[in-house]
């Protein structure tokens, strides 16, 4: 009896086990392109800034500080802060890039939203 009682729960904790890696095969996951994230795409914002002048050139090396999200006109929007140490004025060392949560660009400033 011992015998049979413990075939069995040998027999069910090997199915328990398997059944997990045959249900979600190894590396599944890592094959989903989720594409950039807003910090990602708020970057190639402000590069793209800067190749058009609108910006200094030293905000290519500013670094993301802080992400939040804020509902502005009803709609909720990512802002984006990046901060650049090498900017001459205090005023403009923090510069507030606002996203859509779609991801796209919408406007970029100085002044806190």
């Amino acid at each position: 009896m011992r015998k049979v009682l413990l075939s069995a729960v040998f027999a069910t904790a090997s199915i328990m086990l398997t059944v997990p890696a045959g249900a979600h095969p190894e590396g599944e996951y890592d094959s989903i392109n989720r594409g950039p994230t807003t910090s990602e795409l708020a970057r190639e914002a402000v590069d793209k800034l800067v190749s058009q002048k609108k910006l200094p050139s030293s905000w290519s090396g500013a670094l993301v500080t802080k992400f939040d999200v804020k509902t502005i006109g009803g709609l909720d929007r990512y802002i984006v802060t990046f901060e650049n140490s090498a900017a001459k004025e205090a005023t403009k060392r923090r510069l507030f890039v606002i996203m859509s949560t779609a991801g796209d660009f919408i406007s970029a400033g100085f002044k806190p939203v």
